[in-house]
């Protein structure tokens, strides 16, 4: 029994070393990261009125020649106030290859609804991948606020060939 208790404590201890050597990897920043963004933003990619689907359906798959719709929300974390264009300096979706597409609000019908939304067509051309792209808001007092797609297949931005 001694025995077995002395291999537990032996491996938590190296398990909690091998963990403390992780963290600590220079260039890394672990979760949680160490600044706090002080606007909460959230995105989705809808289909537009062109689509063989119709307009407004939810999805993250894109043929090429086609139109993304972003829809975005965008709040501030202090106060709760959902931010409108007159809160706001900029608001862009930025995509892999530099490209900015442009924000712009709109009174939602709802207070659940997102009240940003800028489109994309891509290209004919654009090779198929997966799109990082990442969506940046500043308001006029100089608060930040991104929005990352989550590294899963089902929640990212992908193009497909046809």
């Amino acid at each position: 029994m001694r025995r077995l208790i002395a291999m537990l404590v032996g491996t938590v201890a190296l398990t909690l070393t091998a963990v403390a050597a992780w963290a600590a990897i220079p260039g890394e920043t672990p979760f949680p990261s160490q600044t706090v963004s002080t606007v909460f933003v959230s995105s989705r990619t809808v289909t537009t009125a062109s689509s063989p689907l119709g307009a407004g359906v939810l999805t993250n798959f894109y043929p090429r020649g086609s139109t993304v719709l972003f829809e975005v929300f965008a709040g501030a974390t202090k106060t709760g106030k959902i931010l409108t264009a007159a809160d706001v300096k900029y608001a862009y979706v930025k995509l892999p290859d530099g490209t900015k597409v442009k924000l712009s609000y709109k009174e939602p019908a709802k207070t659940t609804d997102p009240a940003w939304s800028g489109t994309w067509t891509i290209p004919a051309s654009y090779t198929p991948r997966v799109v990082e792209f990442v969506v940046r808001f500043r308001t006029k007092d100089k608060e930040y606020g991104n929005f990352v797609q989550i590294p899963v297949a089902t929640s990212q931005l992908t193009v497909t060939a046809a």
